[in-house]
């Protein structure tokens, strides 16, 4: 990697041994770094370590870890090889720790499954009884019964058993919350999520939250694994850190006392959108000034961004913290634009967001929503309907939709699970998977979902002619008689089956790209690590719920909420031109106030 360019914050890194915090603004190359250090930590691995030790590199996401891979390869012209190994977080967890330790919790307990499927979890709680008339019913296992709330509900009604969380101490919570005392007997609560792990447990199948807890479990009552891990990966680089969870922290903080002496944890707290996966990014934070423990370490040269879009979504960083400056990048002098929105002109915006991007040239480029209802009025959808008995057909058109908005490695990971699960109707969800796992290395098979792609009927056709082309195409290419499997429902309230048949499929299907220029219309989480030429992002009208509006672009007092740190994950990804979309209502003068003299602000 001769090409980097080596800054004093970057040598500062690059020389830094033992445990290091990497505090990485938006546009810093940070992966880049981690590449350019990987090349130096492996013969330093080497020398003192032996031929057998290696570096654990991990990252939070399937999506980040597979961007160090390539950039890697890119720079060295080969992968990462063993010794060393690269993964998600989780994953290295199942393979070094759970997995193959697992039978010391209990040996009559199978080796487990990891799944993270809400569905999945909850089926393992979930039987059918006839109820005293003779009717099917749907119920709990009996081990759920007996755990109520103050007023008798069913705990598993109330809190589904996919939704307990096991912490670091053992205790259980409702997604990170602890029910209100008032409502729910302590006690109770935590006997019932008792029951849910042990199940789960029993019946071998776990989350990834379980499994960390398992992992954390081995370490502190078997030391001697835990040093062995250290003595097969003496270094370990964890990026994306601050999403990681309390009891992954916790997890390094155990391999810490057993003799781990380099670590290191890279990312950016203000980028951590995770907390509906127990991300901890307070965590990070606290290890970034425990100078007594930690080195901590700045990167904070944005090499994506020009500096009016920089200065934007600083606003929502702290006033003690370090300024972020924007370095070797050409200014194209495009303004913050801040469009106004109603009703009516949603449309009018992304044509003029396209255009502005087109005239410039602008290839990568995404339009940001928070929520279905607004992303369903910008598109011109009004309606929403599923007129199918099962959700195939309608998974089949978001299979389409990733295609046409270019995202061919999720249409055809899709497709593969899609196909096989038509294939293999009484298959169970282990059975699938292990399945989808082999066919994922079949390139012949691979190759007929990519060509099924350009055969997935148009939506500009009736729902009766797109659902018979459909399972013509299913059935000339996997020999799969869907018709099943695409039945119409024989009634939904507020239609009559006969006209809907015959209306246009893509009257009541949401798109995912814009309709001139293809742009992705997508969520904070998809662009999230993204470097893009241009974005516009769409405000919501108020802040209820999960709705991200104007009063949320705003410092905080302390560390910003989640809601805030996902307007700094969007106004951070573009290179050139930063668009942000508010309600009319919001007047010229508040925006000027809070994003400065400077914007331009349209009104269509």
């Amino acid at each position: 990697m001769r090409d980097i360019q080596i800054t004093v914050q970057r040598r500062a890194y690059f020389d830094a041994r033992g445990r290091i915090i990497l505090n990485a603004c938006p546009g810093s190359g940070k992966t880049t770094c981690i590449i350019y250090k990987l090349s130096l930590l492996e013969q330093e691995c080497r020398q003192k370590f032996g031929i057998h030790a290696g570096i654990a590199c991990l990252s939070f996401t399937n999506i980040a870890k597979q961007e160090i891979l390539d950039k890697y390869k890119k720079a060295h012209g080969q992968e990462l090889r063993h010794p060393h190994h690269l993964a998600t977080i989780d994953s290295f967890v199942n393979q070094y720790i759970t997995l193959p330790f697992y039978n010391l919790l209990n040996k009559n307990f199978k080796r487990p499954k990891v799944v993270d499927e809400k569905p999945i979890i909850d089926r393992l709680f979930q039987v059918r009884y006839q109820d005293k008339t003779g009717k099917w019913q749907d119920g709990f296992v009996k081990s759920l019964l007996g755990f109520k709330d103050q007023a008798g509900k069913l705990l598993c009604r109330i809190y589904p058993p996919s939704s307990i969380w096991i912490d670091k101490n053992g205790d259980y919570t409702f997604e990170g919350k602890t029910p209100n005392p008032a409502t729910v007997v302590h006690a109770t609560f935590q006997e019932y999520g008792k029951t849910v792990f042990k199940t789960k447990v029993e019946k071998g199948l776990i989350t990834s939250l379980d499994s960390s807890f398992i992992a954390l479990h081995i370490i502190k009552n078997h030391e001697q694994i835990g040093k062995w891990l250290i003595q097969r990966f003496p270094f370990i680089i964890i990026d994306e850190a601050q999403d990681n969870s309390e009891i992954q922290h916790a997890i390094f903080e155990r391999l810490i006392e057993l003799g781990l002496a380099n670590i290191e944890m890279i990312g950016d707290p203000y980028q951590s959108l995770y907390e509906w996966r127990d991300a901890k990014p307070h965590l990070f934070l606290q290890k970034f000034t425990n100078t007594d423990d930690w080195t901590g370490l700045p990167l904070s040269q944005n090499r994506r961004s020009v500096q009016r879009i920089i200065d934007c979504f600083s606003i929502l960083r702290g006033q003690s913290d370090e300024i972020i400056s924007s370095v070797d990048v050409q200014d194209l002098a495009i303004p913050v634009r801040i469009y106004k929105y109603t009703a009516t002109n949603s449309p009018k915006i992304v044509q003029h967001f396209e255009e502005t991007c087109n005239a410039h040239g602008f290839d990568a480029n995404h339009i940001v929503v928070r929520g279905n209802t607004l992303k369903d009025q910008m598109l011109g959808n009004t309606a929403a309907v599923d007129p199918w008995r099962t959700p195939y057909p309608s998974r089949l058109l978001r299979i389409r939709h990733h295609f046409e908005c270019n995202e061919i490695k999720d249409a055809v990971n899709e497709l593969r699970r899609f196909i096989l699960e038509l294939l293999n109707p009484n298959a169970d969800y282990s059975t699938i998977r292990d399945i989808q796992k082999e066919k994922e290395s079949d390139h012949t098979f691979s190759g007929k979902l990519y060509a099924f792609l350009y055969e997935i009927p148009t939506t500009s056709i009736s729902f009766q002619e797109w659902t018979s082309v459909a399972i013509n195409e299913l059935k000339k290419a996997f020999n799969i008689d869907a018709s099943g499997f695409f039945e119409f429902k024989k009634k939904i309230n507020g239609y009559k089956m006969a006209d809907l048949k015959i209306h246009n499929v893509d009257l009541y299907f949401k798109k995912s790209a814009s309709s001139q220029y293809n742009i992705p219309i997508t969520t904070i989480h998809q662009v999230k690590g993204a470097t893009l030429d241009a974005i516009l992002y769409f405000f919501d009208e108020n802040s209820t719920g999960q709705s991200v509006s104007f009063n949320d672009f705003k410092r905080s007092d302390s560390f910003p909420n989640e809601k805030q740190r996902m307007i700094y994950v969007a106004c951070s990804r573009p290179r050139q031109f930063l668009a942000l979309a508010f309600p009319t209502k919001i007047t010229d003068a508040a925006l000027k106030e809070k994003l400065g003299e400077q914007i331009e602000i349209i009104n269509l």
